[in-house]
């Protein structure tokens, strides 16, 4: 009893000892001394003792320490404007830095708060101290009332009257914005900047820093330069900030660029429309770089996954990661058995048939859906938080299977397969589409961890089960089941309302509690574009636009300055394209795990919308910025200061990453010709030289600047043909390949 006491009273204790912590770490508020509605913006001086802000104050005509050179670079009506701010040093000083503010009166702490990849809804969730990879704390399951949790994470205060304000720099974002939404006004702000200063040939980067008043009711969005953060997010949690001050001389320049942009915006939905078409034109850019063919790509990438095949006693399966066992869903277990099928010859799919036979009559529950982990043994294995919580598992993970698993069953039939299709397998996966059948009508939710022998939800809220919702819309096709796909409109019209209340989506990740995530993001998005093509209603497709302009927020949109001595910077790494994980795991990483992001270029198809086109194909060009000389790929792929920043991470030991490469290569066309309009998108690494039309069609150009030889897939099709809906699968139609020697130059008619 005496041990329980102690080790309580420690708890409580740390948690105070962290409260007068996270308390004293503020800096001196950034908010103004005296509020003036009239004033668009101020300038300020910032004085630094280490990294807390000592004092800052307005410059004006009257300022014994800089002078500002103020410039309007463009600007269209009163709504958006690009400001260049200029500050020269009148005199020597020491641990000094200038910044910009800009001040939103009539505020409301419901207003929605955004910093891509970093920053939703200001971060304002329940805050617990959790290790890595551990889930919640036991007494947080079966909880119904629980709200959103996450670890600690630069946040506005979700309690009234408590100090409000959250520091972030450059290298934690995937643009460099800051953007709220006014919801009572319904009125948007962006505030663009650049990455940050080049000071001594060193790029700094601007710290981005958001503050409301106690009583709510304004809040100060503030550009700095250099950056001062009084504390550094770290991967979990936060650290002592290494950010300092500058030294200036006499004459001594800093410049700051922020464009402001004021729009109607009736929500959070058309928040994200109006970023998805900013977010690019506002930033320095440079064209992907073409290094490796996607035919390339999926050659290694396969090689890779081959050699994760394990065989021993008589037992085999594709492991999906560095370990002998079978990690159902998410980080690619039964997801890369597909490239392997699409592969098409006899060895291949015996290992599939194999994996398939291991994996899908063992590891299961008595509800039908599956433990997270299954070892060679055919034991189950616990990690992560079904560690310190047997019985659970990844929601997220079983909504994988189901759909992938049917997605191969189609796969099969479409290659003429299908009397190789185990009606054992088909029966364990009807058997997980009724799991979440049962527990979606018994609860209206599936959480982000369920009790793997109930089918109850152990941990509720979040948006873990998406996938599920393209799933059991494949399934209800598959299988002729109509229960099937009125739950699969069920869940998405929930998962869809949540998002459009609070701007985000979350749950997907079992390393990290139930932060706001990318992978909920594009496995909506993919959700809501199957029951679009499943179903015809063009809703569907709407909300699926909704969603990947959301998605967008969390991929890099301009190419990040490393420092030099970083082995990425040393490559000439354009990081644009970078997916980030979490708010929590802030790292970039090549692609979407674990899909390869086709509904992009399906929204692209569908709409004209290049917007979309443009952002999977830097997603794809990311990928091949990951690949090492030894054709293995690494997760890491991040500027971030807070995870690998620069590096090439593991040496290229990751699973997903072989497995999301393989599927691009697969699933996206290298090459998209409409030919009613003479026009053509390269995905692939190449590049359109010229296209014009001529009596026997369209003649192209094409280049192939890399050192590979390259298989380009093709899909060309006209107005007719661009109106039925693509569905699964729809790679084996592309039967034109396009063939093009390293560094060569091809015409070609079509």
């Amino acid at each position: 009893m005496r041990s329980k006491y102690n080790i309580l009273l420690k708890k409580i204790v740390g948690s105070l000892l962290l409260c007068v912590t996270t308390f004293n770490s503020f800096s001196q508020d950034w908010l103004p001394k005296q509020q003036d509605k009239k004033v668009v913006f101020r300038l300020l001086d910032c004085h630094y003792e280490g990294a807390k802000l000592k004092q800052s104050s307005v410059i004006d005509i009257h300022s014994d320490n800089w002078d500002v050179k103020q410039e309007i670079l463009k600007k269209i009506g009163d709504n958006a404007v690009s400001y260049r701010f200029i500050f020269k040093a009148k005199k020597a000083m020491k641990d000094v830095g200038v910044a910009v503010a800009f001040d939103a009166y009539d505020w409301s702490s419901d207003n929605f708060v955004m910093i891509p990849a970093v920053v939703y809804n200001g971060n304002r969730q329940r805050i617990v101290n959790r290790e890595y990879a551990t889930g919640l704390d036991k007494t947080d399951y079966y909880r119904k009332d629980l709200a959103l949790t996450s670890n600690p994470i630069p946040q506005l205060s979700p309690e009234f009257g408590a100090r409000s304000q959250l520091e972030v720099n450059i290298s934690n974002t995937t643009t460099p914005l800051m953007a709220y939404l006014d919801r009572k006004q319904k009125r948007g702000v962006f505030l663009f900047t650049d990455q940050g200063i080049t000071w001594k040939s060193e790029v700094k980067d601007h710290a981005l820093i958001v503050e409301e008043s106690s009583d709510r009711s304004m809040a100060s969005f503030v550009v700095s330069a250099p950056g001062v953060r009084s504390r550094k997010p770290e991967f979990i949690g936060f650290s002592d900030s290494p950010d300092r001050g500058i030294t200036v001389a006499p004459g001594d320049e800093l410049e700051i660029r922020v464009t402001r942009i004021e729009f109607q915006a009736e929500n959070v939905a058309s928040l994200y429309d109006r970023f998805m078409k900013e977010r690019k034109l506002h930033l320095r850019e440079a064209s992907p770089r073409n290094l490796m063919p996607m035919s390339e790509v999926l050659s290694r990438m396969a090689k890779n996954i081959d050699e994760r095949y394990y065989s021993k006693d008589k037992v085999g399966f594709y492991c999906p990661e560095n370990a002998d066992w079978m990690s159902y869903g998410w980080v690619g277990g039964l997801i890369n058995t597909y490239p392997m099928l699409a592969l098409g010859d006899s060895v291949h799919f015996g290992r599939v048939n194999s994996t398939f036979n291991f994996a899908l009559p063992q590891g299961r529950g008595a509800s039908g859906y599956y433990y997270d982990v299954l070892g060679a043994d055919g034991q189950v294995i616990y990690r992560d938080g079904a560690k310190l919580n047997p019985g659970i598992g990844l929601t997220r993970k079983n909504a994988d299977v189901l759909y992938w698993m049917v997605k191969q069953f189609m796969l099969l039939k479409k290659q003429g397969k299908s009397s190789l299709i185990v009606k054992e397998w088909e029966n364990s996966t009807r058997q997980l589409a009724d799991a979440f059948v049962k527990t979606w009508r018994e609860e209206g939710t599936w959480g982000n961890y369920l009790a793997v022998e109930s089918g109850k939800v152990a941990a509720y809220n979040t948006t873990g089960g998406a996938m599920a919702v393209a799933g059991l819309t494949l399934a209800a096709s598959y299988f002729k089941n109509d229960n099937y796909l009125l739950i699969a409109k069920e869940a998405a019209k929930k998962y869809y309302d949540d998002f459009a209340l609070v701007g985000f989506t979350s749950g997907a990740c079992g390393d990290i509690l139930q932060n706001a995530d990318s992978e909920t993001a594009i496995a909506l998005t993919t959700s809501l574009m199957t029951l679009f093509e499943q179903t015809g209603n063009r809703m569907y497709l709407e909300q699926a636009k909704d969603l990947a302009n959301y998605t967008a927020s969390w991929t890099v949109s301009f190419p990040y300055q490393l420092p030099e001595n970083t082995a990425l910077a040393k490559l000439g790494a354009n990081l644009t394209g970078a997916v980030w994980a979490s708010t929590q795991n802030k790292h970039g990483a090549p692609g979407f795990c674990t899909q390869s992001g086709d509904v992009l270029f399906k929204l692209f198809r569908e709409t004209g919308i290049s917007l979309y086109a443009d952002l999977i194909r830097d997603v794809i060009h990311a990928h091949a910025e990951g690949i090492q000389p030894n054709g293995k790929i690494t997760e890491r792929l991040t500027y971030c200061d807070a995870d690998s920043r620069g590096s090439r991470g593991d040496g290229g030991k990751t699973g997903w990453n072989e497995t999301n490469g393989a599927l691009m290569a697969l699933e996206i066309p290298g090459l998209y010709v409409r030919k009613d309009k003479g026009t053509a998108y390269a995905f692939d690494h190449i590049i359109v030289k010229a296209i014009k039309k001529t009596s026997q069609g369209l003649a192209m150009t094409l280049y192939n600047p890399t050192s590979y030889d390259a298989n380009v897939s093709l899909l060309a099709e006209d107005a007719v043909q661009s109106t039925k809906p693509l569905g699964e699968n729809a790679f084996l139609d592309w039967s034109k390949k396009i063939k093009i020697k390293a560094g060569d130059t091809v015409q070609i008619t079509i």
